[in-house]
């Protein structure tokens, strides 16, 4: 790959060419400087990119790719609504209900809507769960029939995610959701969802006489659609209130957050696409080819700060054999920061045994570790030491901090050599001719399934020291 020096110097070596010009350029005159300045800035972008395009096929780099790779995997852009539960306070003579499907706020103006009901004794206290999301309806005419007919699903006007899309005829037919149409029969009334490499999500039917059902022209289809803020931070206590008053009861009931269940996720980022990625693309939905129960969680429970799936082959390796392990699924996790655990373990089950309901499944709290890693530099005089050291601090836990990416997933290795880049890289002291690093990682010893390991400011010890020049040294 090609730098802008290499084509600055290519300009210097061949503009004597151009004795007009050259005078002009060599005197730093700006209207000739800038242009090529610019132009090889251009070349310098142009061969990156070519680079790149080199090793596409090995490892997906460039964001235009991972998201075409996930627009080819179905990973829609969808935003997971949270759930919390709802103390729900009656200062009634009278038992009050409180139905389900009735629309709240929250004291920062976000919409909810009651997904559990309870009913309260006079002057009791009890409790619902709620989600917060709104839904809107989109109504399509077909005109003309085609095979795999699409309806563009717009996001919403206030900027909110979409977290759920549901279709009916105008009968109200439901229709049902068959992810890639597998196992779907001619004639059945289903649909799937798609999404393009432009994060554009798509409504698409079948194709008549063959997979699914055709809609005809002039069919009308309502296309409902649940819209979600997606992460959001709200304190337990905070009061909520009814949009709507439709009983005089309604103002004699008092309306406070519990707690957060599940917390809700903005849509996966590219980092999380780019992880997901990674796994074959035989892995979906269907249990037929379902392969990796790890990605099946992943894919529906975006968020979860470190999760590590295994089975009984690996359980028995570690802790020993033992006829429970038979048929059994081992799960770590831990949950999005609010999130209860009990309440993704009920999701996780859930997905699991919808994808396969002859494994057992067990959890296995997750174990924090600590990862001990050590840097040591030597950089020339004229950085700042400080500075210097925060920088590769800030490097090095992007890739291994307890937010990263990569510490998510159960045993995995921490490289060296993906530190030695990321530093060369991002650090710019560290590709002076008279700097040096060393990286060093303590040795795993005992490492368990269930083990979340990263490094924090307290694991990661970074040493800068300015060079001490000799005689002799310069130029080297």
């Amino acid at each position: 790959m090609y730098s802008k020096s290499d084509f600055d110097t290519a300009v210097e070596n061949t503009i004597d060419n151009y004795p007009t010009v050259a005078a002009r350029y060599k005197t730093g005159d700006p209207t000739v400087t800038a242009l090529i300045g610019s132009v090889t800035q251009i070349a310098a972008m142009l061969s990156q990119q070519i680079e790149i395009e080199g090793i596409e096929a090995f490892e997906k780099v460039r964001d235009a790719t991972i998201l075409a790779d996930a627009a080819v995997r179905g990973l829609v852009p969808r935003g997971i609504p949270t759930r919390s539960s709802l103390s729900v306070a009656n200062s009634d003579v009278n038992p009050y209900t409180l139905t389900a499907g009735r629309t709240l706020s929250d004291a920062g103006g976000n919409d909810w809507v009651v997904d559990t009901p309870v009913t309260v004794a006079a002057g009791g206290t009890g409790t619902a769960e709620c989600l917060q999301q709104t839904t809107r309806v989109l109504t399509q005419t077909v005109q003309t029939s085609q095979p795999f007919y699409t309806i563009l699903v717009p996001p919403a006007a206030d900027g909110s995610f979409i977290a759920g899309i549901s279709v009916a005829d105008s009968a109200g037919n439901e229709f049902t959701y068959a992810p890639a149409f597998t196992n779907v029969s001619n004639g059945q009334q289903v649909y799937t969802i798609e999404v393009d490499e432009y994060q554009n999500i798509f409504v698409k039917f079948g194709y008549g006489d063959v997979v699914g059902y055709q809609p005809a022209a002039g069919e009308v289809f309502n296309v409902t659609v649940t819209d979600t803020v997606g992460a959001l931070t709200i304190a337990t206590g905070s009061p909520f209130s009814f949009d709507n008053i439709e009983t005089p009861q309604d103002s004699l009931v008092k309306l406070t957050l519990g707690s957060v269940l599940i917390a809700g996720q903005d849509p996966m980022d590219i980092a999380t696409l780019r992880e997901l990625g990674k796994y074959p693309s035989a892995y979906d939905e269907n249990a037929v080819y379902l392969g990796e129960f790890d990605y099946l969680i992943r894919r529906n429970v975006p968020g979860l700060l470190f999760l590590s799936v295994w089975n009984e082959q690996v359980e028995e390796s570690v802790r020993g054999p033992s006829e429970d392990n038979i048929n059994k699924l081992f799960i770590s996790f831990v949950p999005p920061v609010g999130g209860v655990q009990t309440a993704y373990e009920a999701q996780i089950t859930a997905l699991i045994q919808a994808a396969d309901d002859s494994y057992k499944i067990g959890f296995v709290a997750a174990n924090v570790v600590k990862i001990v890693a050590g840097v040591d530099a030597t950089i020339a005089r004229v950085y700042d030491q400080t500075a210097v050291k925060q920088q590769i601090t800030n490097v090095v836990l992007k890739q291994y901090g307890q937010s990263a990416a990569a510490v998510k997933y159960g045993q995995f290795t921490v490289q060296n050599k993906v530190i030695n880049q990321l530093l060369r890289a991002n650090v710019a002291a560290l590709q002076d001719s008279r700097s040096d690093y060393a990286v060093t990682v303590a040795p795993v010893t005992g490492q368990m399934p269930e083990d979340y390991r990263y490094m924090d400011a307290t694991s990661l010890t970074v040493n800068v020291t300015l060079s001490t020049y000799t005689s002799g040294s310069w130029g080297v």
